[in-house]
């Protein structure tokens, strides 16, 4: 099986957007083939452009993966926008499968070995816009994980021993002060491989059902307008 993987939810200047091609074998084990790395604000929307590259690196056309998996939060608004946009045009024009999972999905192999050496309640955090972190304690096969916002000075955290990963990790670590019972997992790179086989666990109903949509913890901002529509424009 050919794989196209997609991770653009990392966010800010210093945000790294991946996107790389896999091949499974037929006991399902994914192996990287090729990878690209964008920086920056934006950088998820050079993803038709690297895959482009991919392709040719792997002897591929647009028609040719078979499955897309593609991370869908929690993260920045644009960087998953522009990830699943692309996938979903791919499904659409080449009839490719897309399959969503979260930041915690792909971590969960490694969270939940780390936790259990520590006796410990994992937590995938992920840094937000105005002082705030996304927390997602992940799920299980049967049941999708839990996200929710908090601001790093009113964190609401269960009770320890807990182990943080993720890139908002050491920020609710040094917001939440003086604890003992509280553990990091260094933050790492996104690994093409991990958002392979979480995104295989899901095409094989290994993990509950969910959309491949932007995963959106917080409302929107933009409201309509009291009354309805904008009137209509004046003519002179």
């Amino acid at each position: 099986m050919r794989i196209l993987v997609m991770d653009g939810a990392a966010t800010g200047a210093q945000a790294q957007a991946l996107i790389a091609c896999l091949s499974a074998d037929a006991a399902g084990l994914p192996a990287l083939l090729a990878t690209r790395i964008a920086t920056g604000r934006g950088a998820a929307e050079q993803f038709p452009l690297l895959a482009t590259e991919l392709f040719a690196q792997c002897g591929w056309g647009h028609a040719m993966p078979d499955l897309a998996g593609v991370v869908v939060g929690p993260g920045s608004f644009t960087g998953l926008r522009a990830s699943l946009a692309f996938a979903h045009g791919l499904a659409a024009g080449a009839g490719c499968t897309v399959v969503g999972v979260t930041g915690g999905e792909v971590m969960a192999p490694a969270l939940h070995a780390a936790a259990g050496a520590l006796g410990a309640t994992a937590l995938h955090c992920t840094m937000a816009r105005r002082g705030r972190v996304f927390i997602e304690t992940p799920g299980t096969p049967s049941a999708l994980g839990q996200v929710r916002a908090c601001m790093l000075d009113a964190l609401d955290l269960p009770p320890g021993p807990l182990l943080l990963a993720g890139n908002g990790a050491q920020a609710i670590m040094e917001a939440a002060g003086p604890r003992g019972d509280m553990h990091l997992l260094p933050d790492a790179p996104p690994d093409p491989q991990a958002i392979a086989a979480a995104a295989l666990l899901r095409l094989h109903g290994r993990l509950p059902p969910c959309a491949a949509q932007p995963l959106y913890v917080d409302a929107p901002e933009a409201r309509l307008r009291a009354g309805g529509r904008l009137p209509a424009p004046f003519t002179p």
